[in-house]
């Protein structure tokens, strides 16, 4: 599963959160099926996110992130809430991309913020900077993705330091994906962790219906210390087996560690 971004609880609201970089994305998130894991309860509406990938042109570093800054202060102004800009670092193919977080109460919110920013001109020209040849950074992907409420007490808070797995559940075991991940956020936040979150993607190309599952740490060294009880307390091996057996219930895809970037 893979990274996105963050979690702010409200009583009876979950949030929907969007995962892009400063622009967003022209389609309307689907409805996630509600299977027994799922917290399902009148009134409340699944967090949105809205999520830009982009990669840095050399030596531009600096350049993206106050394209970035300013992004985060227009989408804000239009209803957009906890931005927030992730840079990988160990990920994989996706090392050194940053990704831009903005987040939505409901896949409804999330309309009237894309509604009313469509008529920004300011929108205009920060789009028109970043499709110039002297841009800082090119965007690769941009996706939107619902929250899938677990039927779970998470750990609050946020953390510097975000690792996130995007996999692939099999046909007919979505319950058991959603009960996996439960397990695995349990142990997670029992061991540091916190704000343990997953997510389906809803429209992101190829990695459409694919799950994000994410957590949070204050450093390297806390994240660290849960790979070790991971790879050495009972509770941790059971995953590892339950991971890695013929009967998982996912196909992983990706993973990465990402720090956050001030903006």
């Amino acid at each position: 599963m893979k990274s996105s971004d963050t979690v702010s609880q409200a009583t009876g609201t979950r949030r929907q959160v969007s995962l892009s970089a400063a622009t967003v994305a022209p389609s309307v998130p689907r409805t996630v099926p509600v299977q027994t894991r799922v917290r399902a309860q009148e009134g409340w509406a699944m967090r949105v996110i809205n999520a830009t990938v982009s990669r840095a042109k050399p030596g531009r570093q600096n350049d993206a992130v106050g394209m970035a800054v300013e992004a985060g202060k227009l989408l804000t102004r239009h209803g957009a809430e906890n931005c927030r800009l992730l840079l990988a670092g160990t990920a994989g193919e996706a090392t050194g991309t940053y990704v831009f977080i903005s987040e939505f109460q409901s896949g409804e919110a999330w309309g009237i913020f894309s509604d009313e920013l469509a008529k920004d001109h300011e929108l205009e020209l920060l789009v028109e900077r970043l499709s110039r040849e002297d841009s800082p950074l090119v965007i690769e992907s941009q996706g939107l993705a619902s929250e899938i409420p677990l039927d779970r007490q998470g750990a609050d808070g946020r953390g510097s330091i975000v690792e996130a797995y995007i996999s692939k559940p099999l046909p007919g075991r979505f319950e058991a994906a959603l009960e996996l991940a439960g397990d695995v956020f349990d142990f997670i936040e029992g061991h540091g962790g916190k704000n343990a979150q997953l997510f389906t993607q809803t429209v992101a190309g190829s990695f459409t219906d694919t799950l994000i599952a994410s957590w949070e740490f204050d450093s390297m060294r806390a994240l660290g210390a849960v790979g070790d009880a991971y790879m050495s307390e009972a509770g941790g091996l059971a995953i590892l087996q339950r991971m890695t057996s013929a009967d998982c219930p996912i196909t992983t895809l990706s993973s990465g560690i990402y720090s956050e970037v001030p903006i």
